[in-house]
């Protein structure tokens, strides 16, 4: 698909294309990244910004990158600003039951968030999705994603679900794009 063509589809789908999260309060986005650095900037992007909102950021993501996120955070914030940010392994994230399945932010946050039943707190959540070898996956990935839509159109969350750029067809990415309402762009040179 063309650059013409994908803004098109992105436009026919009512799905806004947003560079970076600053302005972002609320949605559910979709991110395909290709450069680890970039990556690793919007994630911190996006922590700043929920951080200058006075909101809790829950970073769902693998144990290689969250130590290099931590690195950037801890240079840019003291350790009391920081307790708003929780991280939760992906790899327990999605196969908490067992077998691959989006997990709902929400079961999570009582056990990542002290007192957090007794709180009103605003969370937002950034969610690297990644898998392990297996059939079906993007059957299941699609499911999962429509029902967190949902979930994250009714609780109001700010939401982003991020995916390695090489491990996802361009069959899926349509998919994937359908039951978002903003994608993050990383191109310089448009979508």
């Amino acid at each position: 698909m063309s650059t013409i063509q994908r803004g098109a589809y992105l436009e026919c789908l009512h799905l806004k294309v947003v560079k970076e999260l600053a302005n972002q309060a609320k949605g559910h986005g979709i991110y395909f990244f290709q450069d680890q650095e970039r990556y690793i900037s919007n994630v911190v992007d996006f922590v700043i910004s929920g951080l200058e909102r006075n909101e809790y950021s829950i970073i769902v993501e693998n144990d290689r990158i969250i130590p290099l996120i931590q690195k950037r955070l801890t240079a840019l914030f003291d350790e009391s600003r920081l307790e708003k940010v929780k991280y939760v392994n992906n790899y327990d994230f999605y196969y908490a039951k067992g077998d691959f399945r989006i997990n709902s932010i929400f079961e999570f946050l009582p056990n990542i968030i002290e007192g957090f039943s007794e709180l009103d707190v605003a969370v937002r959540s950034w969610a690297h999705v990644e898998w392990r070898d297996e059939v079906e996956v993007s059957k299941k990935l699609m499911a999962s994603e429509k029902e967190a839509d949902v979930i994250v159109n009714e609780t109001n969350l700010l939401s982003v679900c991020a995916y390695d750029f090489e491990r996802v067809s361009e069959e899926f990415k349509e998919g994937l794009l359908s039951c978002h309402n903003f994608f993050i762009n990383e191109k310089e040179d448009g979508v």
